[in-house]
Parts: structure tokens; sequence; C-alpha cells
């Protein structure tokens, strides 16, 4: 019993200290997946405005995408970025888009692959 008491104080202590980037009220950055925004990225960007992954993420430094999307304008960034995708731009795609930026940041030493 003691043992679970210990198990279950240091899983709410660890949840405690995660920290987590909300958007607004509804959307969660932290839940976002980076292959799911790089595929977003390819399906409906890319082409679009004729940018490639790397150019795409390189644009900032993982605390300039972390500001952005703290401010609540990371969405503005995507759309300043690619205005062809404003119309066809979906809320659900700015956690996984968010994740990718991060990931393949200049600042990253990553390489998003194709």
């Amino acid at each position: 019993m003691i043992k679970n008491l210990i198990v279950l104080i240091t899983i709410s202590i660890s949840n405690a200290f995660t920290p987590k980037l909300y958007l607004n009220s509804s959307i969660e950055l932290s839940r976002g997946s980076i292959k799911k925004g790089q595929r977003i990225f390819s399906r409906h960007i890319q082409f679009k405005c004729n940018i490639s992954y790397t150019k795409f993420a390189i644009l900032h430094t993982q605390q300039e995408w972390e500001e952005i999307a703290q401010a609540g304008k990371f969405k503005e960034e995507i759309f300043r970025i690619c205005p062809k995708v404003k119309k066809n731009y979906l809320n659900s795609w700015t956690p996984h888009l968010y994740q990718f930026a991060y990931e393949y940041a200049i600042d990253s030493g990553n390489i998003p692959y194709y």
C-alpha cells in the first residue's frame, strides 16, 4: 500500500512539472506530433508556397518558435510565411505544425527527412 502511494506521488509530482504550451484554452501545443506536422506541411503548405521543410523550420530558433506560440501568434506566422494556406487552414493543424517547426528549428541540429 505504501509502495503504491509513493509511486502515485512520484507520478503526480513529475506530471506537475511538465511544461505545457497552450495556444488558447482549447489547443495544447505539447500534444502535437512531429510526423503529423511534417505530413500536414507536405500536403498543405510545401507546394502551395514553394517552401521546403528545411527552409520553413529554420526561419526561427526553438526559442523564437516557442515565443511565437506562447504569444498566440503561431497561426499568424504560418499565414505570413504562406498566405495561400490561410483559406484552408484548420486549427487542429497548429499543435502538429508547432512541434514540427520546433523540432527542426535552426538551432536544433535536426534535419527533416523527406
